[in-house]
Parts: C-alpha cells; structure tokens; sequence
C-alpha cells in the first residue's frame, strides 16, 4: 500500500464534498484485488443486516402486497445477500471492461475498490439519514430520493477518477445505460433466486 489508510468519518466527508478526491485516496492505497472484494462482501453483509432488522420492523404488519413481498424477501438474509452479491459483482465487472473499451485507464482491482467504498459509504449515510427519518418523518422520503441521486453521482465521479475521464454527464449517461441493461438481467436472476427460496412465481 503507498498510503496509510484514511479515518473512515474523514473519509466519508471527502467523499460527499469531493467525491473524485477520495477515489483517488482509495485507488492510492494500492489494495490487492483480494482485499478488496473482502471489504465489498463485509459492506454487503452489514448492508443486509443493519437495513434488514428495520425493513422488517417497520413492515411486518403492512397490509398491502407490495409491504408483505418487501418483508417476505427481506425476512430471508439469504435471498437479499445473494441478490446484493450478484448486483455488486456485476458491477465491478461493468466499471472494469465497458470503462476501458470507452479508453479508460482503470483496473479491477482499483473497480473493486471503488465499488466497496461506495456500498460502505452509502450504507453510512443511508443509515445516518434513516436515524433523521425517524425523528422527523416527514423528511424520510427526501431522505430516499436523496440517497438516489447521491448513489448515481457518487459511483459516476469514482468511475471518472477511476478511467481517468473528464465528462461526467457522458459517464452518468454510460452508467445509466449500463444499469438499465445490467439491472434487467440481474432483476431475472434474482427474481428466479426468490422463486426458488419463497416459493411461487419469478417477480420479474
């Protein structure tokens, strides 16, 4: 490693004031591609534990469909962390080889880096705004499209600094695209994963 890690609040704050900075500051760090699906499948783990007890506290007594299937799935960790797995390691492999076809200069190890500070930082702030949300309600559906944007902003600014490009807008556009199509697969493939462990049809 060329650098020492950095504190993890430092790091966070960086990362939502200038968000290629600290790409940079984690690409630098020169983590062994091992190391860093390691961090990536701590960052899904805590993801399916921290935001699966509330799911389920919060809509176990939902009496709408959508509420039930939400709590359905996420009452079973193995289902949600298979999903997660496949959505982040597709992912990596997305950043990876469309950002060098488009003349990137990146690799997968730094991808793989990326992707886990960016599933850990956004579990933090998720969870930071989550704790908002409960004690002012009324701003937790900010909260959600807030985490949105910052997910789409963050990953495009790491890609940038990863591939070395300069356009954000062409990266989000190529982002977007890939996610759409990528997300396609993965929503058949997970729907297939929850009809095999819940039971019924695919919901995809």
């Amino acid at each position: 490693m060329s650098e020492q890690l950095p504190r993890f609040g430092a790091l966070v704050v960086e990362t939502l004031r200038t968000p290629r900075d600290a790409a940079r500051r984690v690409i630098a760090l020169n983590l062994p591609e091992r190391v860093g699906w390691e961090a990536l499948a701590l960052g899904i783990l805590l993801t399916v534990v921290i935001f699966g007890i509330p799911v389920e506290l919060y809509l176990r007594d939902a009496s709408d469909e959508e509420a039930e299937f939400v709590t359905q799935v996420w009452g079973n960790p193995l289902v949600v962390t298979i999903g997660q797995a496949i959505n982040s390691v597709v992912m990596v492999f997305a950043i990876d080889i469309i950002g060098r076809l488009f003349g990137g200069q990146g690799n997968r190890a730094g991808a793989v880096s990326l992707v886990a500070w960016h599933q850990i930082f956004i579990l933090a702030v998720g969870v930071a705004g989550v704790m908002v949300g409960t004690v002012v309600p009324f701003v937790l559906s900010l909260v959600v499209i807030g985490l949105i944007v910052l997910w789409f902003f963050v990953l495009t600014q790491f890609i940038c600094a990863l591939h070395g490009f300069t356009n954000s807008l062409a990266v989000f556009g190529m982002v977007l695209l890939s996610m759409i199509s990528i997300g396609f697969l993965v929503t058949i493939v997970n729907g297939i994963l929850i009809a095999i462990f819940l039971g019924g049809s695919p919901n995809v």
